[in-house]
């Protein structure tokens, strides 16, 4: 290259700098334009925020201000802005964040809020993460929250409303057609603590976001204003660095370079000739000529040093990066190994149920007595051995860090009868007695919503109710719970399983929490297991926060405790006590198992007196107004007839009677034998453990019977003659829906499932249908496949259809109304709600008076008196899907029965059984357990509402 092509190149250099000067300029003033449009963003969503925070307090204010003026206008103003926060009216002009509190002091002309399609609320609380992504803080959390709070002010103010308008009966907590006016209460509504509480914490959740916004749009603006310095500074410095290094490059050039090259290209000529016999001239740049060769050769000196150096740094980095992954691979090896044996434990369960149940079928036929005694043991090989895959299983999902917890609303009782449940069996075949007792200090605490992981608990806690049944030989097995407060809203629940069996020594109790872990080594021979129950147990408790221990004296019992963390769902103070202001007399034997049952009434509120003999139950009797007659029933003797004045006292149909039970196996009570046949029916059964929920939710005798057919009832004349079409797979739910629409004067089809409805819909000749009522779980084709069918049918896409399901959740309603449902009815169905519905879609009007439903024990005895018989069928069958889905069907029917604590129960087992943390198997003894009490309750109520 000539040297003039040289001289333009260090020009080119020059200009370039120039130019780049140029754009860094620009883009300087692109930053500058987007810091002012993040200002003014800013801006708005902090204004935005406040006019919603001033839009909360106007809602306040309006209600307020209604309440003591009874000015209509405030009530207006309430509901015109509540339809603004659902998106159904906008403002007709943009206001400021105090335009409410001028309009409601009358300082300014009101701004219509004319109908149309607005922001909603939830929308406008989001509205800042869209200008600004990168706001601190769990903006769906925050927004989740405010959306609580104001449905929740919403609804305490439609009962200021009603109150004020003699809508609402306080005393029986519901609104009314009329009742006296209150404006006290109202006014004491809206400056109670809770109402303030929950509109204060609007108030900080939207401070809380304004701070969120301030924060995130100053990182943002920082992070701006910082690149606009560092563009300018850039800018500055290249300018500056191109135009030196174009001058310096010039002049360097001309004396250092281009001169000493005229003299090496006369050399270089010279040696293109082949002349290498020349030296070399020596002008006065030689020495810099000889200093570069010397330079050079450092330089390679130095490349070569620094080459061995990266060599050795490389060795160094190899030998540690294979450290780490050898530690990697071992722990991933011990990953590996813990999941490989979860899915291995998985996976040989289904092929051991299978051995179970063909060897429980083979030993019903007629087998010679020596291979019975073979299947036998077969069969108690086979159960230890499942026992032994579960614990590993469960052992290998903690060690795998496979185990995930929740945190949602339960009460403890619910907690507690499943553990009870899961173990009667084996207690009632060891003549144990199950005890529950509660805390005095904080007794009537324990029936409220708590939040935690209620399956975790129930793990825990039937780990140590098994240990302590399995290891106790005569006596009883008691659990002691009780709540301690930790903070304002946190407590620690204890709960406490102490047993009557031989004891711990010292030595047996420091590693009794061991992985494998057990008394000592003929413990597995005698009573079996593998030592991992505890350990588990453990695991879990330590996972969730807590703390678990052991407490034990050899030969007098051991006591298992252990307690976890958990929350409120809600104030207890404003909770009464359920049967708070009754008076209840229990007939039972002084001592132990007695204070059991005292802890447990007191915690309801009931202000129970303990008597031990049946004179001092009579004059008790006597001398008081009682609600409640609790008897012991071992403690009365069959041949001896109850007293004449006694018995008087138990027909009165106010007071109700309850027998206690030893175990729910001993059916037939002695209470039961010593009373007439009239109050036999009336008697309401309870056995130990007895719970809170047992007495709460003791069941009445105001079960629907069917209609005598000489009654006259009115029927809903606008439905009279329309055709529905009903799809439901269980036979209880199909006769239930059926018959309130036949009462209704409807015409009726029925379809088990949806693939039966798409045959008798799809052809051109098929029949007409006003309305259809579908179930969402069903087999074959379940509800959502056939309403997705539905509704690309052109004749059908129209016809209105209603979904039925027991799974009550916002995420199935919504799911349910975008494949195309009309309405959504949740199990069970009750007759009020199906009218009012159908009603609403087909422009008629509610029925009244309601017909009557079906009898349910009748339903009850025809279709599910034999359920353990049929879950057994589709266990042996290996139908999974089938053997859920009549668990399904069984939630919502024992809610309709008013069985809350079974409802609570199969619920619990539905969960267990999707969540694959409980096997079918397991699911069927426990209901084996209870089931032929509830078919004998059921069966005598059948008897007393046939007419004689």
């Amino acid at each position: 290259m000539k040297l003039a092509a040289l001289f333009r190149f260090v020009l080119f250099a020059t200009l370039l700098g120039l130019a780049s000067n140029v754009w860094m300029g620009e883009r300087a003033d692109q930053l500058q334009t987007s810091q002012t449009a993040l200002l003014t963003a800013r801006l708005n969503a902090i204004n935005e925020l406040r006019l919603l925070q001033s839009e909360f307090d106007a809602l306040q204010t309006l209600v307020a201000a209604f309440v003591v003026s009874k000015n209509s206008q405030h009530l207006v103003n309430y509901y015109e802005l509540l339809d603004a926060h659902a998106g159904a009216r906008k403002y007709a002009q943009p206001v400021d964040n105090v335009y409410w509190s001028k309009l409601i002091a009358g300082n300014t002309e009101a701004v219509p809020l004319v109908p149309a399609k607005g922001e909603t609320l939830e929308s406008r609380l989001f509205a800042p993460q869209n200008v600004a992504p990168n706001l601190s803080g769990d903006i769906k959390e925050s927004v989740e929250n405010i959306l609580s709070l104001s449905k929740r002010l919403r609804e305490r103010e439609q009962i200021v409303f009603a109150l004020t308008q003699g809508l609402y009966d306080p005393d029986a907590s519901k609104y009314v057609s009329e009742a006296p006016v209150r404006d006290d209460l109202a006014i004491q509504m809206l400056f109670s603590e809770e109402y303030l509480g929950m509109s204060n914490a609007i108030r900080a959740e939207i401070q809380g976001r304004i701070r969120a916004v301030e924060l995130g749009f100053q990182t943002v603006l920082a992070a701006q204003a910082d690149n606009i310095k560092a563009t300018a500074n850039f800018d500055l410095y290249l300018g500056l660095l191109v135009t030196l290094m174009a001058l310096v490059g010039l002049a360097v050039l001309q004396r250092f370079v281009v001169a000493p090259l005229r003299e090496l290209n006369k050399v270089s000529k010279q040696i293109a000739q082949g002349n290498y016999n020349i030296s070399l001239p020596n002008p006065r740049f030689v020495t810099e000529m000889s200093n570069l060769v010397k330079g050079f050769a450092l330089m390679i000196g130095s490349f070569k040093r620094e080459l061995e150096q990266g060599e050795a740094a490389r060795s160094a980095e190899l030998i540690a990066l294979e450290a780490k992954m050898g530690r990697e691979r071992a722990e991933a090896q011990v990953e590996a190994r813990g999941m490989l044996l979860a899915n291995m434990s998985n996976e040989i369960r289904t092929p051991m149920n299978a051995i179970l149940g063909m060897t429980a079928l083979t030993l019903k036929s007629d087998l010679p007595e020596q291979e019975r005694n073979y299947l036998l043991k077969v069969q108690d090989a086979a159960k230890s051995l499942l026992g032994l895959l579960n614990d590993f299983l469960d052992y290998s999902k903690a060690e795998a860090g496979m185990v995930e917890f929740e945190h949602i609303p339960f009460t403890l009782d619910e907690v507690l009868a499943n553990s009870f449940l899961a173990v009667q069996s084996q207690a009632a075949s060891r003549n144990l007695m199950l005890l529950n007792e509660v805390s005095p200090g904080y007794s009537n605490q324990l029936g409220q919503r708590l939040v935690g992981d209620p399956s975790r608990l129930r793990q825990v806690l039937s780990n140590l109710l098994s240990n302590a049944v399995k290891f106790t030989e005569s006596g009883s097995v008691r659990v002691f719970s009780k709540l301690q407060t930790r903070s304002d809203t946190g407590l620690d629940l204890r709960i406490e399983v102490h047993d009557t069996g031989s004891g711990l020594s010292k030595s047996q109790v420091e590693r009794i929490f061991e992985k494998f872990a057990q008394g000592d080594s003929s413990v597995s021979r005698v009573y079996g297991g593998t030592g991992l129950g505890l350990s588990i147990a453990r695991e879990l408790v330590i996972r969730m926060g807590g703390q678990i221990s052991v407490e034990s004296i050899p030969g007098v019992g051991s006591c298992f405790w252990f307690s976890v963390p958990v929350v409120y769902d809600s104030d207890i103070l404003i909770e009464p006590l359920p049967l708070g202001y009754q008076n209840g007399v229990l007939l039972h034997q002084p001592g132990p198992v007695a204070d059991c049952v005292m802890s447990v009434l007191n915690a309801t509120g009931m202000q129970a007196t303990l008597v031990s003999t049946l004179g001092q139950c009579i004059r008790y009797l006597n001398e008081n107004t009682c609600d409640w007659a609790l008897l012991q029933s071992d403690l009365l003797d069959p041949s001896e007839p109850l007293p004449a004045e006694l018995l008087e006292h138990l027909s009165n149909p106010a007071l109700r009677v309850v027998a206690i039970d030893r175990d729910l196996l001993s059916a037939d009570s002695a209470l039961l034998q010593l009373l007439p046949s009239e109050l036999t029916k009336q008697l309401i059964h309870l056995a130990h453990p007895v719970l809170m929920q047992d007495i709460c939710a003791a069941p009445r005798l105001d079960l629907p019977t069917l209609p005598r057919p000489d009654a006259t009832r009115e029927y809903p004349e606008a439905l009279h003659g329309k055709s529905a079409l009903v799809l439901e797979d269980h036979p209880v739910n199909q006769e239930l829906v059926c018959s309130y629409l036949k009462a209704a004067g409807m015409q009726v089809t029925l379809c088990e499932h949806g693939q039966e409805a798409v045959e008798l819909l799809d052809p051109d000749d098929a029949p007409h249908f006003d309305v259809i009522v579908t179930d969402l779980e069903m087999p074959v084709m379940d509800g959502y496949e056939f309403t997705a069918w539905l509704r690309d049918q052109t004749r059908w896409m129209d016809t209105p259809l209603v979904g039925l399901t027991g799974h009550a959740f916002s995420e199935i309603r919504n799911r349910c109304l975008d494949l195309g449902m009309d309405d959504f009815i949740a199990k069970p169905v009750e007759a009020r709600v199906l009218y009012a519905t159908l009603a609403d879609l087909l422009h008629a009007e509610t029925p009244s008076p309601l017909p009557t439903p079906p009898a349910l024990p009748n339903l009850f005895m025809e279709h599910c008196a034999d359920l353990p018989a049929k879950l057994r069928g589709h266990l042996e069958q290996l139908d999974e899907v089938a053997f859920v889905r009549e668990i399904h069907s069984m939630v919502s029917l024992l809610a309709l029965l008013g069985e809350q604590a079974l409802h609570h129960v199969f619920r619990d087992f539905e969960q267990g059984l999707n969540n694959q943390t409980m096997g079918a198997k397991e699911v069927l003894d426990q209901i084996r357990t209870v089931w032929p009490a509830l078919v004998k309750k059921y069966s005598e109520l059948t008897e007393k509402a046939t007419p004689t």
